[in-house]
């Protein structure tokens, strides 16, 4: 290893070592491996020529300053597996700053186009934007990774995927995505289409195919007159356009016009299969959760707060297809329209509910619950989805309605465990990229002991951990000796994975998280 090599593995062992990050809703983010013979920019011309030499596989490290890249924006990523990522894992630290939320002279402003794939921007914010922060600009952008990202002040779309483009498999994890400021109404240089000053949006995509966006938070993405477009909007202007398997789980939104929007009464084919699931939603200025001109779409456990639980349209469905279900949600709010299935909600619509005392910080997004729930806990219809806001296992035979387990916690550590009376799952490490070694015994005396029997198994039949993906699929089963087994993910993509076994009577469940 030469000596340069070594001074930037010290660099970032130094960084992760004094950092850590915490998103604003109070989730730890999974650091990123370190980064193989990375090109270190500390000015805004490295940056530029590392962009404009690149290679497929280029991995741009950018310390701690600001960026300003108005001048040569977009920045055009046209080779695979690219990486741009901030030094610290604190993305205020280093910023890709453009012409300005208003500004008047470049009003088409983009800062990073795609025209590949494997792409992966890290640890840093784009910021100060007129158009879009990232477009998704042609050719095919599969597997395309965001990872604690945090868009701030973009005027237009903060993540913009026309119908021109195909882009599968993206991961949009542990980003932020805030406007401080607001639209005016009289835009400088408007067309019609943003004649208003409501024509912004946290994400607008088309034509992508499995995108999951989870652990993100959306605040405060409001039009000049209460009319923004969702903190998550997917639709699909025709039917060739239309999005297809779409996860959206475990964010929270706060102070949006809409906060997620599957279609719209302009698409025709909107999106074509997915979930909506344990999202923390504080009701802005309109509907919190709207689902037009889509098929089969399952939306699970989801928590809506509002300050006027007589707002019509709270929830609003309009044209759907067959297939879609809304069950298990807690809504402060009407329910507009109908889908397939509606079953098993908690909705509240009475204007002294705004009071009731139902989660632990209203004002700041936090819809866990508390004991004066009653009417949500253990109320739930089980088996719809395996873990909650949190990423705790739902492990009991009746869930709670909404998006928050009561009082769940993570898999129990080895040392809440009783002398010879309890089981565990401990998993090394996690997150982990791509291989983790997953136990199962009981605890006795701090002492490992694998269990004699589980999975309800008699004589020498092995003890067994289950694998599944978000959707609940099966996607590995695997056999302890010992207690221990290791799981290679390799052919998985990045995301939340569940681990459950069996010992006696005693379900255990642990969510792992796969980070490449």
């Amino acid at each position: 290893m030469n000596l340069r090599a070594v001074i930037v593995l010290l660099m970032l062992w130094l960084v992760h070592a004094a950092s850590g990050y915490t998103t604003w809703d109070g989730k730890a983010v999974p650091p990123m491996a370190d980064p193989v013979n990375p090109v270190i920019c500390s000015t805004f011309v490295q940056l530029y020529m590392a962009v404009r030499t690149q290679v497929p596989g280029r991995v741009i490290v950018l310390k701690p300053g600001t960026y300003d890249i108005a001048a040569v924006a977009p920045l055009r990523l046209d080779s695979p597996n690219v990486t741009i990522r901030g030094l610290s894992d604190d993305p205020s630290a280093a910023a890709l700053v453009g012409g300005g939320f208003e500004n008047c002279a470049n009003l088409e402003e983009e800062l990073i186009n795609l025209y590949t794939r494997n792409t992966t921007i890290a640890n840093l914010t784009i910021t100060e934007c007129r158009c879009n922060a990232l477009k998704f600009q042609g050719g095919v952008n599969d597997q395309t990774v965001l990872h604690n990202v945090r868009f701030l002040n973009v005027g237009e779309r903060m993540i913009k995927g026309p119908g021109t483009t195909n882009a599968a498999q993206c991961s949009i994890r542990y980003c932020h995505f805030e406007d401080t400021k607001v639209p005016s109404a009289t835009r400088c240089g408007s067309d019609a289409t943003d004649s208003d000053g409501n024509y912004i949006a946290g994400m607008d995509i088309m034509h992508a195919t499995a995108w999951v966006v989870h652990d993100c938070v959306f605040r405060n993405i409001r039009g000049s007159s209460g009319g923004g477009r969702g903190g998550i909007f997917f639709w699909g202007g025709s039917p060739g356009n239309a999005n297809t398997d779409m996860i959206v789980e475990r964010n929270t939104f706060i102070g949006c016009d809409r906060a997620i929007s599957y279609g719209n009464p302009s698409g025709t084919n909107c999106v074509n299969g997915g979930f909506i699931r344990n999202n923390f939603i504080v009701r802005g200025a309109g509907i919190g959760i709207e689902m037009e001109n889509s098929t089969n779409i399952k939306i699970y456990n989801n928590t809506l707060y509002s300050t006027d639980p007589t707002y019509s349209r709270a929830v609003y469905f309009s044209n759907n297809f067959t297939g879609n279900e809304f069950r298990n949600n807690i809504i402060f709010g009407n329910i507009s329209g109908s889908v397939t299935t509606i079953s098993n909600n908690l909705s509240r619509t009475s204007s002294s509910d705004a009071t009731t005392n139902w989660f632990v910080n209203r004002t700041n997004a936090d819809l866990h619950l508390t004991s004066n729930a009653t009417a949500a806990i253990n109320s739930g219809a089980p088996g719809l989805v395996s873990g909650d806001w949190d990423g705790h296992g739902r492990i009991d035979g009746q869930c709670d309605i909404g998006a928050d387990e009561f009082n769940s916690v993570g898999v129990q550590d080895w040392g809440a465990l009783s002398v010879g009376s309890d089981a565990g799952i401990s998993v090394m490490p996690n997150p982990f990229n791509p291989t983790v070694v997953i136990s199962v015994g009981i605890n006795a005396v701090g002492a490992y002991c694998p269990p004699s029997l589980a999975l309800g198994e008699t004589g020498n039949t092995p003890l067994q951990a289950i694998i599944y993906n978000t959707n609940g699929r099966i996607i590995a089963g695997l056999v302890l000796h010992n207690g221990q087994a290791t799981w290679d993910a390799s052919a998985q993509p990045s995301g939340a994975y569940v681990v459950r076994a069996q010992i006696g009577a005693k379900n255990l469940t642990k969510v792992i998280t796969l980070v490449k």
